[in-house]
C-alpha cells in the first residue's frame, strides 16, 4: 500500500532557506504528530502538502497525486480559521456541504454535529461561540466530505482541559474509522496521547521520526520500585550499578550488559529488598523533544 503522504527531499526557500531536504511519509491509518518550535517550518510544510505553496525542490505526493489534484481527499483545520460568524454553525456547514455537493447532506450534518458535540449549539450564531465551540465546528467542516486524510493544525490550542479531552476523543474516534491524520501541535502531552508516530522538525530539518513508542522507550532503561531496604544498603547498590533515585522508593536503572539486571535484582532481594515493580522506563514526549533539539 503506497503512503498517504510521501515527501522526498523537499526544499523551500523565501528570503532564506525554510525547509532543508525534508523526507517523511504518512501511512494509511497512522496519526503522525508534526512537532517543532515556532519558526521551525511546520506551517510551510503543511502548505506544501495542501498545494498552497510549491516546493523549490523535491517531490510531494498525496494519495499518489500532486497535492493540488488530491485536494478533494483532504480535510483541513487551519490554526486560525475564518468563519462567517453571523451564520449558525449548522447553516455554515450546510452552505459548505451544498457548494461541495455532499450527498444526503441532512443526515451527514446530523452525524458530524453529534460527533463533535455541537448538536445542542448548532442553531446559535457563531459570533456567540466560545473558542472550543469554534474548534469543534472547524473540525466538523474538516470531516464534512468524509476525507481519507485529515490535516489538523493546532486543533487543541486555546481550549481548557475539558475541551482538549473532548476533541482528543473525537480524534481517537476518527482514528478508529481508519482516517490518516497529520496533527501539528505544541501540546506535546496531547500529541503523545493520540499519535502513533512523530516527526520533529527543527530549523527546517526533520531531526527525528518514527513510531512514538519506539522513540520514547529505551530498551536498556528500567524503572524500579523497591521497599524494605536500609538506606546504607540501597546507597551501596546505587553506587555500584549507577542507579538513580527519582523519588522515594523509585529508581531508574541503566542495564549496561545483558543479564546484569537479574544480578541487580538478586542483590536487592539478598539485602532485604522487596521488588514492587520493574518496567521499561519511558520518556515523555516533552523530554524526548528537549533532548533532540538541545544543541542543534
Amino acid at each position: 500500500m503506497p503512503p498517504i503522504i510521501e515527501i522526498i527531499k523537499v526544499n523551500k526557500s523565501f528570503d532564506k532557506q525554510v525547509l532543508v531536504d525534508i523526507n517523511f511519509s504518512l501511512l494509511e491509518g497512522q496519526t503522525l504528530g508534526l512537532i517543532g518550535k515556532n519558526g521551525a517550518g511546520k506551517t510551510t510544510l503543511i502548505k506544501i502538502i495542501l498545494g498552497f505553496l510549491k516546493a523549490n525542490q523535491g517531490e510531494v505526493r498525496v494519495f499518489g497525486l500532486e497535492p493540488r489534484k488530491a485536494a478533494g481527499t483532504i480535510g483541513y483545520l487551519p490554526e486560525h480559521p475564518n468563519y462567517h460568524l453571523l451564520l449558525t454553525g449548522r447553516d455554515y456547514l450546510k452552505y459548505l456541504g451544498m457548494i461541495s455537493g455532499v450527498k444526503n447532506l441532512t443526515e451527514r450534518l446530523r452525524y458530524i454535529l453529534d460527533l463533535v458535540g455541537m448538536t445542542e449549539n448548532a442553531s446559535r450564531r457563531m459570533n456567540r461561540y466560545s473558542k472550543g465551540m469554534l474548534q469543534r465546528i472547524g473540525l466538523a467542516q474538516a470531516i464534512l466530505l468524509n476525507p481519507g486524510l485529515l490535516i489538523l493544525d493546532e486543533p487543541l490550542t486555546g481550549l481548557d482541559p475539558s475541551g482538549q479531552k473532548d476533541l482528543r476523543d473525537v480524534i481517537i474516534e476518527l482514528q478508529g474509522q481508519g482516517k490518516s491524520i497529520l496533527l501539528c501541535s505544541h501540546l506535546l502531552n496531547e500529541v503523545e496521547k493520540v499519535c502513533t508516530d512523530i516527526a520533529i522538525i527543527h530549523q527546517g530539518k526533520i531531526i527525528s521520526q518514527g513510531g512514538i513508542d519506539r522513540l520514547l522507550v529505551n530498551e536498556n532503561l528500567f524503572e524500579l520500585k523497591v521497599s524494605g531496604m536500609s538506606e546504607e544498603a540501597m546507597r551501596q547498590i546505587q553506587e555500584e550499578y549507577k542507579i538513580i533515585e527519582t523519588r522515594e522508593g523509585s529508581y531508574i536503572y541503566d542495564e549496561k550488559n545483558s543479564g546484569e539486571k537479574e544480578i541487580v535484582l538478586k542483590r536487592l532481594i539478598d539485602l532485604g529488598g522487596a521488588i514492587n515493580e520493574l518496567k521499561q522506563f519511558k520518556k515523555t514526549l516533552e523530554e524526548y523533544f528537549i533532548l533532540c533539539t538541545r544543541g542543534h
